[in-house]
């Protein structure tokens, strides 16, 4: 991947030109997935969780989980749901056109690797609902939440709501991962942002810092 790769003039950095990753996104989010379809997400997000287990010890998710087969373990979790019923889904991202909502839905920050059951039962439950874990009436256990499950989910449980900015805010945290991960390194935010499709996002905080002026 070496033409991926330049060094600008009198600079001593070297950043990763991204173009080529975009476009194949791209044509994932006109499938209707986004980086839910990219083929390498599993193997991704298997080495960040295992980055938080270098950090924190506890390994609570093994590779072999990973790997797609019929009795695949594992499933990713779209945080926002594709199908967000839920009232608070619509008050969280409301002030963005409908048109918008798959980016934010298939981006890299709103993804979550999961265990099968868990991700059948938590379906289109508020953040908060999915955050702690469920109960029957004798107080028996028949769901976990984010926040007893892998260190990628106990993470994410540490947000306090779930919206377009916390989105972003993960994604970025995933992509600077990335970054040391594999010695990459993006220009800027805003190519952290075209990356993950939801630059838009700061074409409208601009444009609302630009109004208030």
């Amino acid at each position: 991947m070496n033409y991926c790769f330049y060094t600008p003039e009198n600079s001593e950095e070297t950043y990763f030109d991204y173009t080529y990753f975009q476009k194949f996104i791209d044509k994932k989010f006109k499938s209707g997935g986004g980086f839910y379809y990219w083929n390498g997400l599993r193997y991704f997000l298997y080495e960040y969780e295992m980055e938080k287990v270098r950090q924190r010890g506890s390994q609570k998710i093994d590779w072999r989980l990973f790997v797609k087969s019929e009795k695949d373990k594992i499933s990713i979790e779209h945080i926002y749901p594709q199908t967000p019923t839920h009232t608070s889904w619509k008050s969280s991202f409301k002030g963005y056109k409908k048109s918008q909502l798959p980016f934010f839905q298939g981006t890299l920050g709103n993804l979550l690797p999961l265990s099968q059951s868990i991700n059948s039962s938590l379906q289109n439950d508020c953040f908060d609902d999915k955050k702690r874990a469920k109960y029957n009436e004798k107080k028996e256990k028949i769901r976990q939440g984010y926040s007893d499950g892998s260190h990628s989910e106990i993470e994410v449980s540490g947000y306090e709501i779930w919206n377009a900015d916390t989105i972003l805010d993960r994604g970025n945290k995933l992509l600077e991962f990335m970054e040391q991960r594999w010695n990459l390194k993006f220009e800027d935010e805003t190519a952290k942002a075209e990356l993950l499709f939801l630059d838009f996002m700061l074409e409208q905080e601009e444009l609302h810092t630009t109004t208030e002026e």
